[in-house]
């Protein structure tokens, strides 16, 4: 039957947009089409912030888009899988040639030496595309890192579940293409589960720096020497893969905190 006078008036209440700001009436903006509905994490319910692409709680990504299928990423793995071959030699060809130094002459990968797609897992495939966005990122091409962050984002996000390493490599990627939330949401996740991790205090200090907060950047550095003394006597995987990172991060806080008192 025909809807009362008083259920269409409730039907119809006028709401705010959670992303525009304007009043809207019914389940999406009028103005930006966006779902007026409270969004909630997928996976542990938790509310989420208008345009939040992970979860604070938990660190689920809440992409719109349900993950694919085996078959339905057939088309992505072959049209990509030269792709993928190409920059995993940059990669390997990267770390085997050394370092370059003034006036020496780049040489480029031998074809012998390109590896065999159909023998790397899933991980390393992600993983190798993480290394070759952090090389671009280091040299400051930013085409290169527009172009392979997102096929490394989606090939982490096709494996599932992610241990702390990968999750950290999440973080940096999404650091690398200007998404700050989402590189925070990588670091709660990491200190959900160990709350003085120190690769979520590099990641916290990142976005800091990324938003010109020295603040933040300063309290960043104080956290990692909070937590560095009982996380060093740790073993943790992530953090022998990452020394380098942390040992230089050590250093970066002991020098803009020096004279502290610390």
């Amino acid at each position: 039957g025909l809807l009362s006078d008083k259920a269409m008036s409730q039907n119809l209440s006028s709401v705010t947009c959670p992303k525009c700001g304007a009043s809207s009436a019914g389940k999406f903006c009028h103005a930006c089409g966006a779902s007026t509905r409270e969004r909630v994490c997928s996976k542990c319910q938790a509310p989420l912030s208008p345009g939040t692409r992970f979860c604070h709680a938990c660190g689920t990504s809440q992409d719109s888009e349900p993950r694919q299928s085996g078959s339905s990423r057939l088309p992505w793995a072959i049209a990509g899988a030269a792709v993928v071959v190409s920059v995993l030699v940059l990669a390997i060809g990267g770390r085997s040639a050394g370092p370059s130094g003034p006036g020496s002459t780049p040489t480029a990968p031998s074809p012998l030496g390109a590896p065999d797609i159909s023998s790397m897992s899933p991980r390393e495939q992600a993983d190798g595309l993480f290394e070759v966005v952090m090389v671009a990122l280091e040299r400051g091409d930013t085409a290169q890192v527009g172009f392979h962050a997102p096929m490394a984002l989606g090939a982490y996000r096709n494996l599932g579940s992610l241990d702390a390493d990968a999750q950290y490599h999440v973080g940096m990627l999404r650091g690398a293409l200007g998404d700050n939330e989402g590189m925070l949401a990588m670091a709660d996740s990491l200190q959900a589960v160990v709350p003085g991790h120190l690769l979520a205090t590099t990641l916290r200090k990142a976005a800091a720096e990324a938003l010109g907060d020295s603040a933040g950047i300063l309290s960043a550095y104080r956290q990692f020497l909070m937590d560095y003394g009982d996380e060093a006597s740790v073993s943790r995987q992530e953090y022998s893969l990452h020394q380098r990172s942390i040992d230089a991060f050590l250093a970066e806080a002991n020098r803009a905190t020096a004279g502290e008192g610390n």
